[in-house]
């Protein structure tokens, strides 16, 4: 298993966390003034220090991220590891805040974005833990919207493309004097799936294809497995005769199955109106400006 886990990489990460004054140190300090820890001291380089209740809320800061990776943030040899290089993360700050590295604008404006990011998504945090969503609102919800919780229709299909609508209107005859589908596919189709007989097997169309081939899905949306459609000029100009060898799925998903995605839904939805709340308020107060025609 890898043990492996660099510090610099989950320092932005942790931040959101724990605070920006334990990930980002301050300058270094007299080592015999007061410094504030929680849990006995574990590690100390001049005015930043860990104690071990820190440590372990680093830890467990990280665990999603590094079970991502198949790391054990518990084991004895990534505590250590892990501990090592926040002390050699700190010491290499010390260091550059000695060279005044910590002055230069670029650093400086970096910080000041990175604090403002933080602030804003613990902000929404905070937001959050307040938001609920009851069990009656999200069955609510179920109940007034079940058209959109089903099954994604599956259709088993094979087609026969033409140019033209006198050769879709013969070819219509053919089929309803009896004449194989397949091998009429063969001897006159345009599309690629004429080697394979107009075979285009199962297949699930997304919304975006629905609506790009609004007219090919219509048109065979009410034809029932092992019927034929009716020929028919698709949104790419050719004519098509459809038929559907099989169909599946298009049931109802049962609440039961939802309700876990929908309740997370809604509560994002709240406290998304909650944030939107506070931002015109603050616009009500406070001077915000912006040039959108000058990214253009």
């Amino acid at each position: 298993m890898r043990t492996t886990f660099t510090v610099a990489a989950l320092m932005f990460f942790v931040a959101g966390f724990i605070g920006c004054d334990k990930v980002f140190p301050p300058k270094p300090v007299e080592t015999n003034e007061e410094i504030s820890i929680h849990g006995a001291l574990l590690a100390r380089v001049n005015g930043w220090a860990i104690g071990l209740d820190d440590f372990r809320s680093y830890l467990k800061s990280i665990e999603p991220i590094a079970a991502q990776q198949q790391i054990n943030v518990n084991s004895a040899e990534f505590k250590v590891k892990f501990l090592n290089d926040l002390i050699k993360n700190q010491i290499l700050a010390q260091i550059a805040v000695e060279k005044g590295i910590d002055k230069s604008e670029d650093l400086t404006r970096a910080l000041r974005d990175t604090r403002d990011t933080l602030l804003a998504a613990k902000l929404r945090k905070d937001i959050e833990k307040n938001v609920t969503v009851s069990y009656a609102e999200v069955r609510a919800f179920y109940d007034k919207n079940k058209e959109f919780f089903k099954e994604p229709r599956q259709i088993k299909i094979r087609e026969i493309a033409v140019r033209n609508e006198a050769e879709a209107k013969d070819i219509s005859i053919k089929l309803l004097t009896g004449e194989n589908f397949e091998s009429l596919a063969r001897q006159y189709s345009i599309a690629p799936s004429r080697d394979k007989g107009g075979d285009k097997g199962w297949i699930t169309p997304s919304l975006e294809d629905m609506q790009k081939n609004a007219k090919f899905w219509a048109s065979i949306a009410t034809v029932e497995p092992g019927r034929v459609s009716n020929y028919f000029k698709a949104d790419d100009g050719k004519y098509y005769i459809i038929k559907v060898e099989e169909a599946k799925g298009g049931g109802e998903v049962s609440f039961s199955e939802v309700e876990k995605k929908l309740e997370d839904a809604l509560r994002e939805d709240k406290v998304e109106q909650e944030v939107n709340k506070l931002i015109e308020t603050f616009k009500t107060k406070a001077r915000v400006e912006k040039s959108e025609d000058l990214l253009k």
